[in-house]
C-alpha cells in the first residue's frame, strides 16, 4: 500500500526543485556573465582578469552552493565597479599626454615627463593605502568615531596638513596617537602637534610628548585652547632667547609633574628652565632635575635618592634668613609655606646685592650641595639672572598667536610649497579614482599601482611625451591650478 503524502509535503519538494532550477540557472547565467566581461574588458588588471577566470572555472566545475554564488556575484560586481574607476583613470592619463603641448607651472621642472607623471601618481597611490591604513586604526582606537567621521578625518588630512607643510599621512600619525592616549577630539590635538612641527625645530614625537605630558601634569582636560597657549608662549621664548623648542619640551618633560605638584605654574617652570638653558651649558633633563631639587628645598620637602634631608632643609632656611627672606608665611593665624618663585625673587635681590665672595651667598650655595653640585650652579644662575626670568614669564604672556604665525612661514617655505602640491595631487588622485579609496577601496588602488608599474617598465622604449610643460590649467582648468596656490 502506498505511503500517502501531504499536500505540504508535495509543496516542499516542489519548492526544492523550483529553488535547485533557480540556482542552476543562476549559475550558467553568472559563468556566462563572467565571460562576457572578460570578452569586453580585454584591458582590465592581471589580478582583475585571474580573479574572475578562477570564478569562472569554480563554475563550471560543478554545482556551487547558493551562498557561494552570491559572494561570486558581488565579488564580480565590486571587479566591475573597480574597473569602471581605472578605466576612468586610464583615460585621465590619455588626456593628459594628448593635451600637454603648452608650459607648466612654475613650480615644477621644466623635463617633466610622462615618466615623472607615473612615478608621483604612483606615490600618491601609496601614500592613499597608507591614509587607509591609518584611519582604520585611528577607528579601532576610537571607537566613537563613526565610518562617515573617519572618512571626513581622512578628507580633510591633505588640506590640514597642507596648512602646516605637512604630508596628510603626518597629520593622521598624530591623529591617531591621540587617539591611542584617549582623547575625545584627537583630530583637533593632532593639528595642534602640527602646528608645532612646523613652527619649530621638534620632531613629532616630542610635540606630542610635550602635549600629552603638561596636559596631564596641569590637568587641562585636552583643551585644545590651553595647549595652544602653552606652545605659543613656550614659541615666543625660543624666538627670543638662545633657546630651543626642543631643549624646552625635553626639559617640560622630566619636570611638569613634579613642578605642578609643587606649586609652580606652566608660564613659571618654562621661564625658569629658559634661564637655566641660556644661562648654562647643562642639558636640559639635568637642568630640569636641579630645578626640581631647588623647588623641593623651598618647600621643606625631603628627597632620600637626592640627598635632600631634614638636616640639609634646616640648613638651606638658615641661609636664607641670613639673607633676611623667609620661606614661610602667616595669614589669619596659619603659618605655611611660600610661593616658590616669589622666595626666589626676594632671594635675588638680596643674593645680588652682596658681592660674590660674601659668607652669606657662599653659605646659601653650600646648603644645597656646594660648588660641585649642579643645583648649586643652577640657584646660582636663577639668582642672577631672575630679570632674565621675568623677562621670559613676559615673553610668555605675550606669545598668542606666534605659533600659528612661525608655522605659516615653513608652510610657504619652498619645501612646504612642494609638500602642498604632493598633498593635491594626491588628493586629486583619491577624486579621480574613488572617494571610496580612502576608505577601504585598497584592491582598486592596487589594480592601479600594477597599471602604473607597467607603464612605468616600459618607458624605457618610449621617449619623453611631456617635456617642457608648463601650462597645468591648460590640461586641468583654472580651478585645478589654483589649488596649487
Amino acid at each position: 500500500m502506498a505511503k500517502k503524502v501531504s499536500q505540504k509535503q508535495v509543496n516542499q519538494e516542489i519548492k526544492k526543485l523550483l529553488e535547485q532550477y533557480y540556482y542552476e540557472l543562476k549559475q550558467i547565467h553568472l559563468s556566462d556573465k563572467i565571460q562576457k566581461w572578460l570578452e569586453a574588458n580585454t584591458l582590465a588588471s592581471d589580478q582583475a582578469k585571474k580573479s574572475l577566470r578562477d570564478y569562472y572555472q569554480e563554475l563550471n566545475r560543478g554545482t556551487v552552493s547558493p551562498n557561494r554564488l552570491t559572494d561570486i556575484e558581488t565579488a564580480l560586481n565590486d571587479i566591475d565597479q573597480s574597473q569602471k574607476s581605472l578605466s576612468g583613470f586610464q583615460r585621465f592619463l590619455k588626456q593628459w599626454s594628448q593635451d600637454a603641448s603648452a608650459q607648466i607651472h612654475s613650480f615644477l621642472s621644466s623635463s617633466l615627463s610622462f615618466g615623472k607623471l607615473v612615478e608621483v601618481t604612483s606615490q600618491a597611490i601609496n601614500e592613499l593605502k597608507e591614509v587607509d591604513t591609518l584611519l582604520k586604526e585611528i577607528g579601532k582606537s576610537n571607537t566613537a568615531l563613526s565610518s562617515s567621521d573617519l572618512k571626513q578625518i581622512g578628507s580633510n588630512s591633505f588640506e590640514i596638513a597642507s596648512k602646516y607643510g605637512q604630508k596628510a599621512t603626518d597629520y593622521l600619525v598624530e591623529v591617531r596617537e591621540a587617539s591611542n592616549a584617549g582623547y575625545a577630539h584627537p583630530d583637533e590635538l593632532a593639528e595642534l602637534t602640527l602646528a608645532a612641527q612646523s613652527a619649530s625645530d621638534i620632531t613629532a614625537e616630542l610635540a606630542g610628548q610635550y602635549l600629552f605630558t603638561v596636559d596631564k601634569a596641569y590637568q587641562l582636560g585636552g583643551s585644545v585652547k590651553a595647549l595652544t597657549e602653552v606652545l605659543d608662549g613656550s614659541n615666543s621664548i625660543t624666538n627670543h632667547q638662545a633657546v630651543t623648542m626642543t631643549e624646552l619640551a625635553n626639559g617640560m618633560l622630566a619636570i611638569s609633574t613634579q613642578a605642578s605638584n609643587l606649586g609652580v605654574n606652566i608660564q613659571e617652570t618654562v621661564a625658569a628652565l629658559g634661564t637655566l638653558m641660556a644661562t648654562t651649558q647643562q642639558s636640559s633633563p639635568d637642568l630640569a632635575k636641579a630645578f626640581e631639587e631647588i623647588l623641593l628645598y623651598l618647600k621643606q620637602m625631603t628627597d632620600e635618592t637626592a640627598g635632600i634631608d631634614i638636616y640639609g632643609l634646616l640648613r638651606y632656611e638658615q641661609a636664607c634668613q641670613a639673607l633676611n627672606v623667609s620661606l614661610r608665611e602667616t595669614q589669619n593665624g596659619v603659618s605655611s609655606l611660600r610661593n616658590p618663585m616669589e622666595v626666589l625673587g626676594e632671594l635675588s635681590q638680596n643674593y645680588t646685592s652682596l658681592e660674590a665672595a660674601d659668607p652669606k651667598r657662599t653659605e646659601l650655595l653650600n646648603s644645597v650641595g656646594g660648588s660641585d653640585s649642579l643645583r648649586a650652579d643652577a640657584l646660582d644662575a636663577l639668582l642672577n639672572h631672575y630679570s632674565l626670568y621675568t623677562q621670559m614669564l613676559t615673553q610668555y604672556t605675550q606669545g598668542t598667536g606666534s605659533l600659528a604665525a612661525d608655522a605659516e612661514k615653513t608652510a610657504n617655505s619652498w619645501d612646504g610649497a612642494l609638500t602642498r602640491i604632493s598633498n593635491t595631487w594626491t588628493d586629486t588622485i583619491g577624486n579621480l579614482t574613488d572617494s571610496s579609496a580612502i576608505a577601504g577601496g585598497l584592491n582598486f588602488l592596487n589594480d592601479l599601482l600594477s597599471i602604473l608599474n607597467q607603464i612605468t617598465d616600459s618607458l624605457g622604449s618610449l621617449p619623453p611625451l611631456l617635456t617642457g610643460i608648463t601650462g597645468l590649467a591648460g590640461i586641468f582648468g583654472t580651478s585645478f591650478v589654483k589649488n596649487f596656490a
